[in-house]
């Protein structure tokens, strides 16, 4: 038996609960738990690649949604409750800094070649044990007098160590990461093709220029795909959201009245609230700079009830799509799905999604 949910419907369940409880008006409104910081130094000396090819300077520049954090992290060994990795300085400084005081000896300045790197994502993180995981998307490009560019490399991975060990800190494996990148550059896999350093970058920020994120107002409805999520044009704008054995779907409400489930749909704006659908649950997100976050559950909310029994069902509906209940420890089931990464899902200490990968609509750390 299908069980629809209107809005109407689950308003009216939840209003009595707010009106039963006679502490509120003795209860101030509490302040929502901010999240904790935790500052990730590059400081690490490992022992780099040594360029084969004359190497007259090294730019970093990152093009990244989030410019700001490095990833996130379980606090104190809560999986499900982080704390933001910070760096300790603007993140091109703090790849710029790092790269010239570890390869900087190789620069020549005759005859060597001028290395572009382009950072387009750039994240760290930890599973609930003794894993840690850096993820590096970027490209690189090689140029003889600084004004014409070629393509020399393209890289999208992720590394995986073992966290056990404090030897083995998030400053070491970044610097991995990046020396991953200058390897590939080094083999000089270079296309015919050049490019100014201007059309470089204006072709890299393109993605950001999408109405998605410029817009001061998303627009309510069901997106069927990435692509109408980009541009801010849900394609379903009459619908309702029901619970079918457990689980949350959507319904596209036709002119005559009939409708039909939406299937795998991409996401939903309602309210202005985005949400990205994932195993049959529509997950909260919001979008902070140019990236688009996941909300976390285990931050509290600034009301928050208590539900017993039959309420069950409809406040966990209420609290993913309209984000007014918090269920003590409740977390969205398989969270952990990073679907940018699948293999990472294979892992025994997997990350948890924090994010919107930008490239592709899927979760990511």
């Amino acid at each position: 038996m299908k069980l629809f949910l209107t809005v109407a419907l689950l308003l009216s369940q939840l209003i009595p609960s707010f009106a039963q409880d006679p502490d509120d008006s003795n209860n101030p409104i509490p302040v929502p738990e901010q999240p904790k910081t935790k500052v990730i130094k590059l400081n690490a000396n490992i022992t780099v690649h040594h360029f084969a090819m004359p190497v007259k300077d090294i730019q970093m520049i990152a093009i990244c949604g989030d410019s700001v954090n490095l990833g996130y992290l379980p606090y104190k060994r809560n999986y499900f409750k982080k704390s933001i990795a910070l760096p300790d300085k603007p993140l091109q400084d703090y790849l710029q800094e790092y790269v010239n005081k570890q390869y900087g000896d190789q620069y020549k300045s005759d005859n060597g070649k001028d290395l572009l790197c382009l950072i387009q994502s750039f994240r760290i993180a930890e599973g609930a044990v003794d894993k840690a995981y850096v993820h590096i998307k970027a490209v690189a490009f090689l140029s003889a007098d600084n004004q014409q560019f070629q393509l020399s490399c393209q890289i999208d991975t992720t590394l995986v160590y073992d966290n056990r060990r404090d030897s083995r800190a998030h400053s070491e494996n970044i610097a991995q990461a990046i020396d991953l990148l200058m390897k590939a550059a080094d083999r000089q896999n270079i296309t015919t093709a050049f490019h100014s350093k201007d059309e470089i970058l204006n072709i890299a920020w393109r993605g950001y220029k999408q109405p998605i994120y410029t817009t001061s107002q998303f627009n309510d409805g069901i997106y069927t795909s990435y692509k109408e999520f980009l541009k801010n044009v849900p394609s379903v704008t009459n619908f309702t959201l029901g619970v079918e054995y457990g689980k949350i779907v959507a319904y596209h409400i036709h002119d005559d009245s009939t409708c039909n489930i939406i299937n795998q749909p991409w996401g939903m704006c309602y309210q202005g609230q985005l949400y990205r659908y994932n195993v049959n649950w529509f997950i909260p997100m919001k979008r902070q700079g140019l990236s688009f976050m996941v909300t976390d559950p285990e931050f509290k909310s600034d009301q928050e009830l208590k539900i017993t029994g039959g309420q069950a069902a409809e406040s966990v509906a209420a609290f993913l799509l309209f984000g007014i209940v918090q269920l003590p420890g409740f977390h969205v089931p398989s969270g952990n799905l990073i679907g940018t990464l699948p293999f990472l899902n294979n892992q025994i200490d997997p990350p948890i999604a924090t994010m919107i990968d930008p490239f592709t609509g899927e979760f990511m750390f």
